[in-house]
């Protein structure tokens, strides 16, 4: 027989096999799979708890700065406030279960409170708080629980409350006058006379504002997040800071959004050192300390947080250009008319100058803005030795060099929002201390005159005594003055409530007087201060005097007439003459007065009650000189000499002979006249066609108002 051999497996079994190896493989994407999708579901629960992170930190934000809105909203004792409250629960919804607020009131104060880490804390008794802090909780449940048990979630912020903060300039204004650019008018203000200029380019920054953040982030100038006010001056008043002139103009054209302009700032300077060739283009300072003033930008003045409001100021594109341009320029000369020389009798030179560039303020309450201080010095020599007064024998000479520091101005941020216009428009207040015409006589030049941007009583020279005033007669010294002194200014002070956009002349009225009528005043009351003071006399006074002029005046008259008709001729002139200084004198008065203040000891009573004794002695000469014998019958020259003498010397108070003031008076009637024209033909073409200026007007301009401020602090 034949084995029959069986297979070893068998093959009803293989298809089964093959299956489970299939299942095997598909296990593992499967799980895979299943751990991602867990893992996407953890992430998920993990950004849930960021999220309520986030939401919970908006609920504190929000809620500090409705409660920093509504100080009033606090409760006693640096508790709670409701606006805050509201706001988190009512507003945000922020009342779920599990969730906590804690809201406080206080003092944010990075000084006081430096050593905490959000400088917050209560305020002391009797202190208003000026913050409000905010701390959120709420628990985060978790959703599916695979990223295991979420924790609770919990934020703070601090908001405080920012004082108001205003922007504004002094002594310039946006207005345009007698069909000039407005750039033209702004820049005659820091004394820069463009009037053949094509500026009219620049018109579309007139209504263009930008802040002193972007003007700095232009100039590539790093300012930190969190600089305090103290800091920030610091920062740009530093030489760090100090940028070329055109750099500084061409920032400020390309933040303002023209910088189509950038070609015609190169051609605006080059038409400024044309106009005025001894000017210097130097660099711009940007900020000022209280030791370092001069810079575009005055002292920062507000509380030492953040700076960030005043850097975000709106400040008048135009009106930068025109400060800049005048600190950049520096102290220069204004090209005038070199002065007035008549024959050989009187020679005036003037010249002008910028001592110190205004400024732009911006800050808080006690903020200060400059506006440019411009001085004259004009220098007035005067010699009759060239014409004949009294025979030629009476020689005068009058050196006055004389510094004159025409309009100084500044204003000061007296009041911020708490006012507001016709129209519901937040309104600032600026006071304005403002003074006029304050003149130094003494030993200045004009090499000097420019030195300081100080009163001109700190000119080197100007309290050292010089012989201002000479007169002689005959070779006899009759009088001298060897003096100096200062005038006191004119003041013209006042103040203004506007809203951010608008101007005011301060005070309204501005100087009572024409610009023309009191520098023409001030002229010839110095001239009478001079003559008429009675310190002034030295050497031959009293009957020596009066016997001198009587015998020059005597020797002038017409040889050809009678000795009666000779005694009336010299005694006719010495009646028009004292009328002339009593004339004069007489207008010595009123507002014109505080010209001199006390300076020269002028007794203006004193001289005018001479002056009338003295026409009272002439009155009682002509009616006894038919009486006197020896004059009209014997023909003696002495007695017509005496009778003369008799006039200039009878009922004089001591102080002033009769016989000086009459010879004053003689002086002053040829005199007045080429004086007069000082101002009439230097000062105040000067000041109205040149520099443009109105005596005693402050133009203020409010650029821009922040008010009722809340930042987040923390």
């Amino acid at each position: 027989m034949t084995a029959i051999s069986r297979p070893t497996t068998s093959p009803s079994l293989q298809p089964h096999a093959g299956r489970h190896r299939q299942r095997g493989a598909l296990a593992v994407p499967m799980l895979l799979l299943l751990l991602g999708l867990i893992t996407m579901l953890g992430l998920i629960e993990v950004g849930y708890l960021y999220w309520a992170r986030r939401d919970t930190q908006k609920v504190a934000d929000l809620a500090a700065l409705a409660g920093a809105q509504q100080l009033q909203a606090c409760a006693a004792g640096n508790g709670s406030n409701s606006a805050a409250y509201g706001n988190a629960h009512t507003e945000n919804g922020f009342n779920g279960a599990g969730s906590a607020l804690t809201i406080s009131c206080g003092t944010w104060d990075p000084v006081a409170n430096a050593g905490i880490t959000d400088h917050f804390g209560p305020s002391g008794t009797g202190v208003a708080p000026n913050s409000v802090k905010v701390l959120a909780q709420r628990p985060v449940l978790p959703i599916w629980g695979f990223a295991g048990a979420l924790p609770n979630v919990s934020t703070e912020a601090v908001a405080s409350t920012a004082p108001p903060i205003a922007a504004f300039s002094v002594g310039t204004t946006l207005v345009n006058v007698n069909n000039t650019s407005t750039l033209s008018q702004l820049l005659k203000g820091v004394g820069i006379p463009l009037n053949n200029t094509s500026l009219v380019g620049y018109e579309g920054l007139a209504n263009v504002n930008i802040t002193p953040a972007g003007l700095l982030q232009q100039l590539g100038v790093e300012v930190p997040a969190n600089i305090s006010v103290g800091d920030l001056n610091t920062l740009l008043a530093s030489q760090l800071s100090a940028h070329a002139l055109i750099d500084v103009l061409n920032a400020i054209v390309t933040v303002a959004g023209q910088q189509s302009l950038v070609n015609a700032n190169v051609s605006l300077l080059n038409a400024i050192t044309a106009q005025i060739p001894n000017v210097t283009l130097g660099t711009v300072t940007l900020g000022s300390t209280s030791n370092a003033p001069g810079g575009l930008f005055a002292q920062i003045i507000a509380p030492d947080g953040s700076a960030q409001a005043a850097l975000n100021a709106q400040v008048n594109a135009l009106q930068l250009i025109a400060t800049a341009i005048g600190v950049g320029t520096g102290r220069h000369a204004v090209q005038t008319q070199s002065g007035i020389t008549l024959g050989n009798l009187l020679n005036v030179t003037a010249a002008t100058s910028v001592i110190e560039p205004p400024s732009i303020g911006i800050g808080g309450v006690g903020t200060t803005a400059y506006s440019a201080q411009i001085r004259t010095f004009i220098n007035i020599t005067l010699s009759t030795s060239s014409i004949p007064l009294l025979g030629g024998i009476i020689n005068l000479n009058l050196h006055l060099p004389m510094a004159i520091d025409l309009v100084t101005a500044q204003g000061v941020l007296t009041d911020l929002c708490d006012t507001l216009s016709s129209s519901g428009a937040a309104q600032a207040s600026i006071a304005v201390n403002s003074s006029l015409l304050k003149v130094c006589v003494g030993n200045i030049t004009q090499a000097n005159a420019f030195s300081t941007a100080a009163g001109c009583d700190q000119i080197p020279g100007a309290n050292t005594p010089t012989l201002l005033f000479g007169l002689s007669a005959a070779g006899i010294n009759l009088a001298s003055l060897n003096t100096a002194f200062a005038i006191n200014p004119l003041p013209a002070n006042g103040s203004g409530t506007l809203s951010a956009g608008q101007s005011a002349i301060i005070p309204e009225g501005g100087n009572p007087l024409a610009i023309g009528t009191t520098v023409d005043n001030l002229i010839n009351t110095l001239l009478a201060a001079l003559l008429a003071n009675p310190n002034a006399q030295t050497g031959s006074t009293g009957s020596a005097t009066a016997s001198q002029t009587a015998t020059d005046l005597w020797n002038g008259t017409n040889p050809s007439l009678s000795y009666p008709a000779r005694v009336q001729q010299a005694l006719g002139e010495i009646q028009n003459a004292s009328t002339g200084l009593q004339g004069l004198l007489g207008n010595v008065t009123g507002s014109v007065v505080d010209l001199l203040g006390n300076a020269l000891q002028l007794n203006v009573a004193g001289v005018l009650g001479d002056v009338g004794n003295l026409l009272g002695g002439v009155t009682g000469a002509l009616g006894s000189l038919l009486n006197n014998v020896g004059c009209t019958l014997l023909g003696s020259q002495s007695a017509c000499i005496n009778v003369i003498g008799g006039a200039l010397s009878g009922g004089g108070s001591g102080t002033s002979s009769n016989a000086f003031v009459g010879l004053l008076g003689l002086l002053l009637q040829t005199l007045q006249g080429p004086l007069d024209q000082v101002g009439s033909s230097v000062l105040t073409p000067l000041l109205q066609n040149t520099l443009g200026l109105d005596l005693g007007q402050t133009t203020v301009n409010l650029q821009s108002l922040q008010c009722h401020r809340v930042q987040l602090v923390y």
